[in-house]
């Protein structure tokens, strides 16, 4: 079934396996600066703060200001994952550029990442059609990353110390070409709150949700918001069903097709979906993070199927209308009759709710 999403996850890391001070500017993601001095020297100081460690692929959806999180590099050819070390997030530099505002660049000679100076802020979205192109690489967190004490981190010129939950001071990863970061620590740097949320049944998953603080009124209201919307949109799922219903298994060769055979019903259940979203979309509005995204999408997908179902109602008229089909043959199926039987505005609203209440509780 077509969706006008893709919903992903994971997305891809890398280790560096040179010694720092021979590290190139694609290989940090950042510009670097060529230092005078002695290699030698240098190289012996780097090895003695350097070690290696073992690292996994984090286990948790990560959500910045509503967002599915993406890590891609600066062309964006290449995706990386967040990874988890020793009981923390660490997320790509390059990513943390972006959701700080922050220019980056490396230099070798102090071995110091500076975050300086302001760029627009940016949230690389994980659903984005560009990570999904063929040939865009995605690069995975296994293995092992090197541990290093002597890399510095100045924002603005202010030396940053990183600790984890314990307070115990934990220190930036090179993985696969890459400089990673604490993600709870840059998260509270960026003035986010920053929320972990654990698995609670079999086919829950765990979650980290980062957003800017919302007052207690303006999480109410857009709660509100988000909660009426619910409630229209599960009225007119009602419809989506009863299109649904209306088809049949019927062989066609050595496949089967899923028709549309109960025409009358479909035709009045697509007239009042038409009808209802009609009614929910011009009651929306624009609405702030965290709830922009979804709300966007809820808009694009009710627009869709109010411009649609004339043409629909016009095809199951006077055609045959495939839902559904055996055949690998995808070209035999309505992908937009589909679309008004399936869940979509459902799911961006459940996500919607579950960003401003930052848990992952199935609602409907």
């Amino acid at each position: 079934m077509t969706k006008f999403k893709k919903i992903v996850s994971g997305t891809l890391a890398g280790c560096l396996m040179a010694s720092a001070l021979m590290m190139s500017a694609g290989a940090a993601n950042v510009q670097t600066y060529i230092p005078s001095g002695t290699a030698q020297a240098a190289a012996q100081n780097t090895a003695q703060t350097r070690t290696a460690v073992k690292i996994n692929p984090q286990s948790a959806d990560i959500y910045a200001e509503g967002v599915p999180a993406a890590f891609p590099s600066e062309d964006g050819k290449t995706v990386y994952t967040a990874l988890s070390y020793n009981g923390s997030t660490y997320m790509p530099l390059r990513t943390v550029g972006r959701w700080m505002g922050k220019n980056i660049s490396w230099d070798s000679a102090s071995r110091t990442v500076f975050l300086s100076g302001t760029t627009e802020k940016s949230y690389p979205c994980a659903d984005d059609d560009a990570y999904h192109k063929e040939g865009v690489k995605y690069v995975g967190a296994t293995g092992t990353a090197t541990l290093d004490k002597g890399v510095k981190v100045l924002v603005d010129g202010k030396q940053q110390t990183f600790k984890n939950q314990k307070g115990q001071t934990i220190y930036p990863l090179f993985y696969r070409n890459s400089i990673y970061l604490p993600l709870r620590n840059i998260g509270e740097l960026t003035g986010m709150d920053v929320t972990w949320y654990s698995a609670k049944a079999e086919n829950d998953v765990n979650a980290i949700f980062l957003r800017m603080p919302l007052s207690d009124s303006k999480r109410a209201e857009m709660e509100t918001y988000a909660t009426n919307l619910m409630k229209q949109l599960l009225d007119m799922r009602t419809d989506t069903q009863k299109f649904e219903n209306c088809e049949s298994a019927v062989k066609n060769g050595s496949y089967t097709d899923y028709v549309i055979t109960d025409k009358a019903a479909a035709m009045a259940a697509l007239d009042s979906i038409k009808r209802k979203a009609q009614t929910i979309r011009s009651g929306m509005t624009e609405q702030a993070n965290p709830i922009r995204y979804y709300n966007s999408s809820l808009m694009n997908e009710l627009d869709f199927l109010i411009n649609n179902a004339d043409t629909v109602m016009d095809r199951v008229k006077n055609g045959r209308v495939v839902v559904g089909s055996s055949n690998p043959n995808a070209s035999v199926v309505d992908q937009t009759a589909v679309m008004f039987g399936a869940d979509d505005t459902m799911l961006d609203c459940e996500r919607m709710v579950r960003m401003l209440r930052q848990n992952m509780d199935r609602l409907f």
